[in-house]
Formats: structure tokens, C-alpha cells, sequence
């Protein structure tokens, strides 16, 4: 079967998994800590920089996850040439799992969503108190760097 990484430069396969590495470590510590996180950014800059971003919730105490995940794409999206690939990641639940979701671009190209669902545990089975399951990494459509079809 073909992944993502049989037709995908060494380059662009090394910015993803740098900050696939960043957005999910900073993850764990949020679920480890508050049990969530509102949703977050990532990116590497054409010199090759990381960056955080983060939306700015206004004045609401328990902002909508959606509305979060707009505004990053358009704060990423005004900054696009200036960067070389990012990173939108959230805590998502469905009927099966929780799971935290990363949206992962290149402007180079290619966007992939990677879902690592997880669970809680008790502290006595597990040393952190969340369990993670086995990654999975699917095509996605681009949200930072929209493909003209012209």
C-alpha cells in the first residue's frame, strides 16, 4: 500500500514529522494537565523557525473549538509566504474515541491529517494517566496553501 511518504520529498516528510513531534508533545502535556485543549498552530518559517499560533478567543470564557480552528486558518493562511509548513491540532471525541487531530501542510505539497486517539488511564496503569493508540495518517485538503485548479 502507498503512503503519504512513498511520494513525498525527504524534506518535506522532515518538516511534517518536526512538527507532527512539537504539536503532539505540547498536546500530551495539555491532556495530562486540564484533560483538553482549545485548538492550537504550528508552523516551521521558510528559514526554517518554529512558531506557535493561537487564537485569540475574545471575550468568550469557553470559545466554540470551530471557531478557534477558523481563526487560526486564517491567521496561518494571511502569513502563508512566509512559512513552509504548519500545523492545526485539536481535541476531538467521537461515539468510538477521543482523539487528538493534527492537520499537517507543506507549501511544497501536500496536506495529511494524522488522528492519535487516546484514552485516560488510571494513574496506578499508566505512568501519565493518558493511553494512546495507533496513529493513522490520511490524505487531507489544504487549508493554508489553497491550490488554484487554473
Amino acid at each position: 500500500m502507498t503512503t503519504w511518504r512513498d511520494t513525498t520529498s525527504e524534506h518535506v516528510q522532515s518538516d511534517l514529522d518536526r512538527l507532527l513531534n512539537t504539536v503532539l508533545q505540547f498536546a500530551d502535556e495539555m491532556l495530562r494537565r486540564h484533560g483538553e485543549f482549545y485548538p492550537y498552530g504550528a508552523a516551521i518559517t521558510r528559514e526554517g523557525e518554529e512558531q506557535v499560533f493561537a487564537a485569540d478567543p475574545g471575550e468568550a470564557e469557553e470559545p466554540n473549538p470551530s471557531e478557534v480552528l477558523t481563526s487560526l486558518v486564517s491567521g496561518m493562511s494571511a502569513e502563508a509566504n512566509d512559512l513552509r509548513a504548519a500545523a492545526l491540532v485539536s481535541d476531538v471525541t467521537s461515539e468510538k474515541t477521543d482523539a487528538v487531530m493534527v492537520h499537517l501542510e507543506h507549501a511544497d505539497s501536500m496536506a495529511i491529517t494524522v488522528v492519535l486517539p487516546y484514552r485516560f488511564a488510571d494513574i496506578e496503569e499508566s505512568e501519565s494517566g493518558v493511553e494512546y493508540e495507533e496513529m493513522a495518517a490520511t490524505p487531507a485538503e489544504a487549508l493554508i496553501w489553497r491550490r488554484s485548479l487554473c
